[in-house]
């Protein structure tokens, strides 16, 4: 919820309207992972295997990071994705 608050409040100072855009966008790739945790898009996050299966997917210019569970997904992060947005900036 912080990550999502940060990011929705970032987004405010520039456009409410990209900001509700962006936050609805989040939430609704959010929602589908309860019904396809693998969705065209993912791929497996680069850690210790220790840590489970955590995945990332994007969602517009962001990138969720979430934990697949045998019975749910866990949001751990949602994160500016630095390669999208270095192309935007150039």
């Amino acid at each position: 919820m912080t990550s999502m608050e940060r990011i929705i409040h970032h987004l405010q100072g520039a456009s409410l309207i990209g900001a509700e855009k962006s936050k609805d966008e989040l939430l609704s790739v959010i929602r589908s992972l309860g019904r396809n945790a693998a969705p065209n898009g993912s791929r497996k996050a680069r850690f210790d295997e220790k840590f489970g299966d955590v995945r990332s997917v994007l969602a517009h210019n962001h990138r969720i990071y979430y934990l697949v569970e045998e019975e749910r997904i866990v949001i751990l992060d949602v994160i500016l994705d630095a390669e999208i947005h270095s192309v935007e900036s150039a």
